[in-house]
């Protein structure tokens, strides 16, 4: 089985890089350079029509969304216990998945494209200020849920990785975030895993190569 990852450095195709490496999985990346817009050209609208990283082939298959790539390691993996595999706990890690996705990822993307998100001019900085508030609401939750344990469903998982790309990404950002201890900690204990360093490593090599 032949697997090419389509990643572009910072975005959040860094979760599913990770969630390989804890895999243990053999896999070629391929790197989209978005600020030269290698999303938007012919061949990779052809393989994405969503313009987007991540994106796992699997062989000739194309399989797009971190919920759904996620979810799909897992069940290639399973030795690898990278989700609950006990009923309802199983659901519930794919939930916070999910809520990573369309929770908290959608207010991440106004700091850095307030133009998508209103015309009016002059309204970048307010965009901003009202995304970051939503943000630190889902901080808080994270915030509460970390306080009874080092991981969000007792042991390292998936999950814990999409929280790590969410919140280093609103740390980039210069969200204010120090009144969130526990979520720090748990930044600090996925950045200390194996397969972080690795990404982090290849990352900042990625970033040299493109001229950034």
């Amino acid at each position: 089985m032949a697997l090419t990852l389509y990643y572009s450095p910072i975005a959040c195709s860094l979760v599913p890089y990770i969630s390989l490496l804890e895999a243990g999985a053999s896999f070629t990346v391929k790197v989209v350079d978005f600020y030269k817009g290698g999303h938007l050209t012919p061949e990779y609208l052809q393989l994405n029509p969503k313009h987007a990283v991540p994106v796992l082939v699997v062989d000739d298959e194309v399989l797009t969304e971190n919920v759904a790539i996620l979810q799909w390691i897992a069940m290639r993996y399973p030795e690898a216990d990278l989700l609950p595999d006990d009923g309802l706990r199983k659901f519930k890690a794919i939930a916070f998945l999910a809520w990573c996705a369309s929770g908290i990822h959608p207010h991440l993307t106004p700091n850095a494209l307030p133009q998508r998100y209103c015309d009016l001019p002059g309204s970048e900085e307010n965009v901003r200020r009202c995304a970051q508030k939503l943000l630190r609401e889902k901080f808080a939750i994270a915030e509460n849920l970390l306080s009874a344990d080092e991981w969000f469903f007792k042991k390292f998982s998936l999950a814990d990785v999409y929280f790590f790309w969410c919140f280093r990404r609103a740390g980039i950002f210069k969200v204010e975030l120090s009144e969130f201890t526990h979520c720090h900690a748990h930044f600090a204990r996925v950045a200390a895993r194996p397969s972080t360093k690795k990404l982090l490593a290849f990352e900042a090599e990625t970033l040299v190569a493109l001229g950034r």
